[in-house]
C-alpha cells in the first residue's frame, strides 16, 4: 500500500491493517464533589493521532536520505501537510516524533529507510 505526506512518497510497511495506529479520545476533568461522586466534565475532543511505519525506498525515492531528510525538517518547522494512504485523504497532520532504520547497499550507500512516523492531526479553529 503507498501513502503519501505533502509531495513526499511512501510505502506503508505491510498491507496488514494493524500497521497504522489510530487514536482518539475526548479530554475529561475530574470535579471532586464533597459526600458524593465526582462530576466528569466533557471538555471536547483530544487531537487524532496516526502512527504508522513507513518505507522510504524506490520506486517511490530516488533518494531515500534526501525525503526523510525533508520529513525531518517539516517535523522540526512543524508544517501541516495533507496525509494520504492509498486513495483515502485522512486530513492535515503534523510530525510529532520519527524513528529510523537505514539499510545499507554493499558501496555504503543508502538503499532504504523504515521509519516509524507519529503523525498529529491538525484542523482549522473558526
Amino acid at each position: 500500500m503507498f501513502g503519501a505526506y505533502g509531495h513526499i512518497a511512501f510505502e506503508v510497511f505491510g498491507v496488514n491493517p494493524k500497521s497504522i495506529k489510530e487514536r482518539l479520545g475526548r479530554r475529561k476533568i475530574r470535579h471532586n464533589v464533597i459526600n458524593t461522586y465526582p462530576i466528569i466534565e466533557d471538555t471536547g475532543q483530544t487531537t487524532r493521532e496516526i502512527e504508522m511505519v513507513i518505507n522510504i525506498a524506490k520506486p517511490f525515492s530516488d533518494d531515500p536520505n534526501y525525503d526523510f531528510q525533508e520529513l525531518v525538517d517539516l517535523m522540526n518547522d512543524n508544517e501541516t501537510e495533507a496525509l494520504v494512504i492509498g486513495e483515502e485523504l485522512l486530513g492535515n497532520f503534523t510530525i510529532e516524533k520519527i524513528e529510523k532504520q537505514a539499510e545499507y547497499a554493499p558501496s555504503g550507500q543508502v538503499v532504504k529507510i523504515t521509519a516509524n512516523i507519529k503523525f498529529l492531526e491538525v484542523k482549522d479553529v473558526d
